[in-house]
């Protein structure tokens, strides 16, 4: 027998194996014990999350010949005694059950053709004649309209399963006509699972961590992740470590991602063109680890505001060393660097030389942590507005920055602007094109001088520094 992919070879046999979606299939499984059958279910969600797999198994459960109406529980396929009608539906060759394929059959001459001109003639053998149309939104606005009286009203026995990824293309009258059910994408978790099911009955040697790098890739569709599995052991072999996921993958390690954030938090732009170049000469995709990077950005934003563990479950660190990173920046700041780096991503796409692209957005990152924070700006400039109204010295919250190349000192502990007639006491301004005219040393008693404080078209600020000298600042118009 011909190789046969993971995909296809573990797809699920019963309802109880579709994996994240128990709502749905435990609708189903009620309604076929029950016998409440609708004539028409519309399956959407993300790719590789069950629809189509989910629409078989209903097929089965309506035509099984092993019982005497719908069961919910059908022949497996790995079964002998398998009846022939569930064998045929799960080889898409049974002649009561017709899957179509919307994308290349979009027109109404083909609905007229596949659908319309055969759903009156009865099931050959089963129970049920089922049409299974995937990616249904694909179909022509004629060939959706060509379709509603006969979904609304079909004949007996006659059932339509319709599956997409995109269901705000499907016209509200057919939504209105269905009973409709929304797949979700599958918790890492629950894929973690499945893969190590496999992995235990291929006989394949893998450690869980390599296993949670493959189900993270995924990103939650379970098709993904176990194609991602198919191309790892054809890397790797039997045995398989975590660096053989990265390298097969092209998927960045932790250790990179840490590189970048103490780059950040160190304030290295080194380290920046250090790991372009690592990443480059691994052979990583730049997108996908702008990608991983993004995530790993989005994980210690979660860390800082919620630190919940459900929220961090696809997370590549584990929690102690997030909660370490995440204490590195605020809020405010990893914001920040998120809109930075998808900013970088995007521009990937279309750069001449991503590499340069990438490297000059990882030192953005990392210059980043210079801006001041715009509140804290505005207190400082509230505090300076303050201290010219009142004559009092503003309380200082931290040290004063060093003097810079745009200002100078004198004796007796003060300083004054050259680039800037403004007045200011106490630290200087990150960020903005004012230095502070007058900074005291910090062993010097600054106090308000007995003289009011004049107020004219031009204003003047008199302040008494140490033991009375008298500094004057003024803005001429």
């Amino acid at each position: 027998m011909s190789y046969q992919v993971i995909a296809r070879k573990w797809r699920p046999q019963s309802f109880e194996e579709v994996t994240g979606q128990e709502p749905i299939t435990r609708t189903l499984h009620n309604a076929l014990e029950h016998e409440r059958l609708h004539h028409a279910y519309l399956f959407s969600g993300a790719r590789g999350v069950g629809k189509t797999t989910t629409a078989r198994l209903l097929a089965k459960a309506l035509n099984c010949h092993k019982a005497q109406r719908p069961t919910p529980t059908p022949c497996r396929t790995d079964d002998p005694d398998a009846c022939a009608s569930c064998r045929e539906i799960s080889e898409s060759r049974s002649i009561d059950v017709q899957e179509i394929d919307a994308a290349s059959n979009t027109g109404v001459d083909n609905v007229r053709d596949a659908i319309i001109g055969s759903v009156a003639i009865a099931p050959a053998r089963d129970r049920y004649k089922i049409f299974i149309i995937d990616e249904v939104h694909m179909l022509s606005t004629q060939a959706f309209n060509a379709l509603l009286k006969t979904i609304e009203e079909p004949p007996p026995r006659v059932v339509f399963v319709m599956a997409t990824t995109e269901r705000h293309k499907v016209p509200e009258t057919i939504l209105s006509r269905s009973q409709q059910f929304e797949f979700r994408t599958i918790a890492n978790a629950k894929i973690l699972g499945r893969l190590r099911l496999i992995a235990e009955a291929e006989k394949i040697s893998i450690p869980d961590d390599a296993l949670r790098e493959i189900a993270r890739t995924g990103e939650g569709s379970m098709r993904d992740a176990q194609s991602a599995f198919d191309q790892v052991i054809s890397f790797a072999g039997p045995k398989i470590k975590k660096k053989d996921v990265e390298m097969a993958l092209g998927v960045a390690s932790a250790d990179i991602l840490i590189r970048v954030i103490n780059g950040i938090a160190e304030h290295k732009p080194a380290e920046a063109l250090a790991v372009a170049d690592d990443v480059v000469m691994r052979g990583h995709d730049l997108r996908s680890f702008c990608r991983d990077l993004l995530a790993h950005l989005r994980d210690l934003l979660v860390m800082k505001v919620a630190g919940s563990d459900e929220l961090l479950e696809s997370a590549i660190c584990d929690r102690d060393e997030l909660k370490r990173q995440a204490a590195l920046f605020s809020e405010s700041e990893l914001v920040r660097f998120f809109h930075s780096l998808a900013d970088t991503e995007t521009k990937l796409s279309k750069a001449a030389h991503p590499r340069y692209q990438l490297e000059i957005g990882l030192v953005k990152l990392m210059e980043m942590r210079r801006l001041e924070p715009l509140g804290k700006l505005l207190e400082r400039l509230s505090a300076l507005e303050e201290s010219l109204r009142t004559g009092k010295a503003p309380v200082q919250t931290k040290k004063p920055s060093p003097t810079s190349s745009g200002s100078q000192s004198h004796p007796g502990g003060r300083t004054t602007a050259t680039s800037s007639g403004s007045a200011s006491v106490g630290g200087s301004f990150t960020g903005t094109a004012a230095k502070p005219a007058l900074e005291a040393d910090p062993a010097a008693v600054v106090t308000p001088s007995s003289e009011p404080l004049e107020i004219s078209s031009t204003p003047v600020t008199r302040l008494a520094v140490g033991s009375g000298s008298v500094v004057d600042s003024a803005r001429n118009p």
